[in-house]
């Protein structure tokens, strides 16, 4: 579906829907664990949709009601091999192909869309027991054996979601198990893996991310898990406050182990007013100067990010576009031919983005590229256009944030 937004400015507040990176990751402990807990949040989101498929699939037995899901600790799948579709999730694709190698001695893993090109290595899986078959390093994926508590050696350079598939499983095995991380970026998502373990009762000895010791036969110790708000949503809104208007975003952790959380520093880097208040975050418009930001830690702020360097004065840079190749799309590249339509200049240069802020931002049409995240970037810009944003294939947001329009209508001034 396409979506012809109008220009508007910015004000009003809204509740924002729970981290689709806590749900996803609960779920999965959830799963490994056979334990009895009820996670109390939004989870429509379709990488969380898919995630539950997974569970399901995996013989996980829950009631899902509107702001819950309620599991009973049980499984009830017998069999011995199992085939599941990750859909365009990178994360259950990894995640899961650890997991459900613990439950299952033969797992197949889809994709769909965009997944069918991206890059998944799961060769260091074989150093605990398994046998890997896929084809140039793209799904589907054949996982055979029985995963293995011990010693493995992992390249995280690319992706750390494999790694937090191990941090999630290895502490349900029967014998301990140490993990040497070679490489890793987004750090941040590693830490956030080990904050849910943690609020489930389950310890994780971190050596500088470097090398992590685990216990192995741990138990959950809660009956009761709240996720958190999402900052990968709020950011948007956050910004499009920043850049035409304000708002007050309610439900987010301000002490919250997600990366994106980072938008606030950007925020404050370029000049735009952020109030933190007890209960909500708030964001005011003022004049905006060009701003630098290493985006490495924090790489699904890139689209925002362009958004709002796209309204300094200046030109701004953001580092770290290597983390971009292998994404729903090739980010950097969608940013700067969709962001070129609408009348802004973004050069890319080896690691580094340069955006050069512009006071004639026109309407256009433009095209989403599968991607959730360009879509909302593109969306808020309609905040600062001279005419109408049409995006084509708008209704990908659902990815992430399905009521991202409805509650952009809620902020419309």
């Amino acid at each position: 579906m396409n979506r012809i937004i109008s220009p508007f400015r910015y004000k009003g507040s809204v509740n924002i829907n729970s981290s689709k990176s806590y749900f996803q990751r609960a779920l999965a402990i959830s799963l490994i664990s056979e334990s009895k807990v009820e996670l109390v949040g939004n989870s429509c989101e379709n990488d969380i949709l898919t995630t539950l498929n997974i569970c399901e699939k995996a013989g996980l037995c829950f009631k899902k009601t509107k702001n819950s899901i309620k599991i009973d600790g049980k499984t009830t799948n017998l069999k011995k091999s199992i085939s599941v579709n990750s859909d365009e999730s990178g994360f259950c694709a990894r995640v899961f192909s650890v997991v459900l190698s613990h439950l299952f001695n033969d797992v197949t893993i889809n994709g769909f869309g965009s997944a069918i090109n991206r890059s998944f290595n799961f060769s260091c899986l074989s150093q605990l027991g398994l046998k890997i078959n896929t084809k140039d390093l793209s799904l589907p994926v054949n996982i055979t054996g029985k995963l293995q508590s011990g010693e493995i050696n992992i390249d995280v350079s690319d992706s750390s979601q494999l790694l937090s598939g191990l941090l999630i499983t290895l502490p349900f095995l029967s014998g301990d198990s140490i993990i040497h991380a070679k490489d890793l970026v987004s750090s941040p998502y590693v830490e956030m893996t080990i904050g849910i373990l943690k609020d489930f009762g389950v310890d994780i000895r971190n050596e500088s991310f470097k090398r992590f010791h685990i216990k192995g036969n741990q138990k959950i110790k809660l009956s009761k898990y709240s996720v958190e708000g999402d900052w990968s949503g709020a950011a948007f809104h956050l910004v499009g406050a920043a850049i035409s208007g304000e708002v007050k975003i309610h439900g987010l952790n301000q002490n919250s182990l997600q990366a994106d959380k980072a938008i606030l520093e950007a925020l404050v880097l370029c000049g735009a007013k952020v109030i933190i208040h007890e209960d909500f975050i708030q964001v005011k418009r003022l004049e905006l100067n060009s701003f630098s930001f290493d985006a490495t830690d924090c790489p699904d702020l890139f689209p925002v990010l362009a958004s709002l360097a796209s309204c300094c004065d200046g030109v701004s840079v953001i580092n770290g576009i290597s983390r971009l190749i292998n994404k729903e799309s090739n980010r950097a590249k969608s940013i700067k031919l969709e962001f070129a339509k609408i009348g802004v200049k973004v050069v890319l240069d080896r690691n580094h983005m340069y955006i050069h802020g512009s006071k004639m931002i026109k309407g256009a049409i433009t095209n989403s590229h599968n991607d959730h995240r360009i879509a909302m970037a593109l969306s808020i810009m309609a905040t600062v256009s001279k005419g109408p944003i049409e995006i084509i294939n708008s209704d990908v947001v659902a990815k992430s944030y399905t009521n991202f329009y409805k509650d952009l209508e809620v902020l419309a001034a």
